[in-house]
C-alpha cells in the first residue's frame, strides 16, 4: 500500500497538512514500518521545503534594479545594522526600528555581494583575534567603489567601510564567537593525594604513643621477687576543626541576560575551582603561626590571586599548616642547591627514616619537573629506561617507585632559604608519607545562587569546609621539603 504522502498537489494549509499525514498513519496503523516510511518522507519534503523558502529570500533581488538605499539614511547619518530612528509622522516625532544596510535582506545584487564580503571580514576578525584583515579590506573597497551614487549614498558606504573611531567603526557589527579563551590551567592534583574523612563538625580524636617495650623476666628466688618492670603510655589528644573557606562573584544581571554563552554556569563552575584551588594552595604553603613563614602579603603565586586582600588575616593560607611549614616545625628540610640529582632525591626521602618506605609521594613544580627531573641521566637516554626514556616520552610518573606529581603551587620564586621573601627564582620538592595524612571536611565544595532584586546583581558564592591534618607525633617526620631547587 502506498503510503507516501502527494506533495505535488500542495495542501491548503497547515492543518491540511496534518490531517493528510494523519490518514496515512490510520490507514496503515497496523504496518508500522510503512509509517516510518511516511514519516521520513514528510520530513525530507519538509526540509526541501523550507531550505527552498530560505534560498527564496537571499535571492529576491533585483539583478538589473538600482535598489532603494534611501531607507539607510537615518536621522543621525546611514543605518547599517538594525536600530531605533527617530521619525516625524503627523507632526509628532515617533520612534522606529529601522534594518541596516548589513542585516536587511539584499535591494540588488551589489547588495547581495556587500553583505557577503563585510559578514566574512567580521568572522576572520574574530577568528583570528587580530583587527587588521587587509586583502578583504581591499576587496570591500573595490566593491563599495561600484555602490550607487545617488543622494551621496557611496560617500556615505565609504566612510563606513573604513571601520575607525568615530568614522564608521560603531557601525560595522563585528561577530562574536560563541566561545571562552582560558588561559593554560595545571589542575590539581596533590589533595586527591590524601584520604578525606567526613566529619559533622570540630572533633576530638584520641592519640596513643606506644612506649611499651619488653624486659628480660627474672626467676622467682626468693619469697619476695621482684616485680616485672613496667613501661608507660602516653596519651593525647588533637582536635580538629577544618576552617571554612569561601568566595563571591557578583554579576550584574544585565551580563547575564546579554552573554553570548551561557555566563552562570561559568560563573559557578569558576567559583568551585577558586576554593579548589586556595585549598590546595594552602595544603602547600599554609601556615598558621602568628608569622606566616612566607611574606604572603606580596605572594602573588603564578599570578593566581591577584594584588588586594593578600596577607590579612582572612588570606586562605592562613587556614591550617601546610606540608612546607610542617616540615619546617620537624626539622624535616634539606638544603638540595647541589644534589638536584638521582642521589639527593633518594637523601631526601631517607631523611623521612623509617617513614620513607612507606607510601611515599614526590611533589615538585612544572620548572623542577621539565628542567630537572626529565633530565636526570637516569631517566633521559634509551639505554636506561628503553621506550620510556623520558627523551622519547617527555614524562615521568614514577620516580624510584614514588608517583611523582606536578603542581603550580610549588613556586619557581622562592629564596634560597626555601621561603618566599619577595625576591628569588628557585624552587623545591616535596616527600610525602601520603598515609600519614587526610582531608578532614565538614562541607565539600558548595556554589549557591541568589538575586539581589534592590541591586540587579546575582552573588554566586561558593564555601567549603576542611582541612589538611596529620595524627602523628610532633617529632614524626612523615614530610620533608628539599628546597634551593634551579640554583
Amino acid at each position: 500500500m502506498d503510503t507516501t504522502i502527494d506533495f505535488n498537489t500542495p495542501p491548503a494549509n497547515p492543518a491540511e497538512i496534518v490531517a493528510r499525514f494523519k490518514a496515512v498513519a490510520k490507514e496503515n496503523a497496523d504496518n508500522k514500518a510503512a509509517i516510518e516510511r511516511a514519516v521520513a518522507d514528510f520530513g525530507q519534503k519538509l526540509r526541501v521545503n523550507e531550505q527552498a523558502i530560505a534560498l527564496a529570500k537571499m535571492r529576491e533581488v533585483t539583478p538589473t534594479g538600482t535598489g532603494d538605499f534611501s531607507k539607510y539614511v537615518g536621522t543621525k547619518g546611514a543605518i547599517l545594522k538594525s536600530a531605533k530612528d527617530t521619525v516625524t509622522f503627523a507632526g509628532q516625532q515617533v520612534t522606529v526600528e529601522r534594518e541596516g544596510l548589513f542585516t536587511d535582506r539584499p535591494e540588488n545584487e551589489w547588495h547581495h555581494e556587500l553583505i557577503r564580503l563585510g559578514a566574512t571580514r567580521s568572522v576572520a576578525r574574530a577568528v583570528r583575534g587580530i583587527g587588521n584583515t587587509p586583502e578583504l579590506d581591499a576587496r570591500i573597497l573595490a566593491h563599495v567603489a561600484k555602490a550607487p551614487a545617488a543622494g551621496g549614498f557611496r560617500d556615505a558606504i565609504e566612510k563606513s567601510i573604513s571601520d575607525t573611531a568615530s568614522s564608521g567603526a560603531e557601525w560595522i557589527p563585528d561577530v562574536p564567537l560563541n566561545a571562552l579563551y582560558e588561559e593554560f590551567y595545571l589542575k590539581t592534583a596533590v589533595s586527591d593525594l590524601f584520604s578525606v574523612t567526613q566529619i559533622p563538625g570540630p572533633v576530638i580524636i584520641p592519640t596513643i604513643v606506644d612506649n611499651g617495650r619488653p624486659y628480660l623476666k627474672g626467676k622467682a628466688s626468693s619469697n619476695d621477687p621482684s616485680q616485672y618492670t613496667a613501661s608507660e603510655l602516653t596519651s593525647g589528644s588533637n582536635t580538629i576543626d577544618p576552617p571554612g573557606f569561601a568566595m563571591r562573584f557578583l554579576i550584574d544581571d544585565s551580563a547575564a541576560e546579554s552573554a553570548i554563552f551561557a555566563l552562570m554556569p561559568e560563573v559557578a563552575r569558576r567559583a568551585a575551582r577558586a576554593i579548589n584551588d586556595g585549598y590546595e594552595d594552602a595544603c602547600i604553603n599554609g601556615d598558621t603561626t602568628a608569622t606566616h613563614e612566607d611574606t604572603i602579603a606580596s605572594w602573588n603565586i603564578r599570578s593566581r590571586w591577584g594584588s588586594s586582600g593578600l596577607g590579612g588575616a582572612a588570606d586562605h593560607r592562613r587556614g591550617f599548616k601546610g606540608l612546607r611549614r610542617i616540615s619546617v616545625d620537624r626539622s624535616s628540610t634539606t638544603d638540595m642547591g647541589s644534589t638536584q640529582t638521582t642521589a639527593g632525591i633518594l637523601t631526601l626521602v631517607s631523611s623521612m627514616g623509617e617513614i620513607g618506605a612507606a607510601r611515599v609521594a614526590l611533589v615538585t613544580s612544572p620548572e623542577v619537573y621539565l628542567k630537572k627531573l626529565l633530565a636526570l641521566a637516569e631517566v633521559i637516554t634509551v639505554d636506561k629506561m628503553g621506550p620510556m626514556a623520558t627523551v622519547l616520552t617527555g614524562q615521568l610518573a614514577n620516580f624510584a617507585g614514588h608517583p611523582l606529581i606536578v603542581t603550580r603551587w610549588v613556586g619557581a620564586d622562592l629564596a634560597a632559604t626555601g621561603l618566599y621573601t619577595a625576591t628569588g627564582a628557585l624552587s623545591g620538592m616535596l616527600a610525602v608519607a601520603t598515609d600519614q595524612f587526610g582531608t578532614w571536611r565538614v562541607r565539600s565544595t558548595t556554589v549557591e545562587q541568589d538575586k539581589d532584586i534592590t541591586r540587579g546583581a546575582y552573588n554566586v558564592v561558593a564555601t567549603s569546609r576542611q582541612g589538611l591534618y596529620t595524627q602523628s607525633s610532633s617529632t614524626s617526620k612523615v614530610v620533608a621539603w628539599g628546597y634551593n631547587w634551579l640554583s
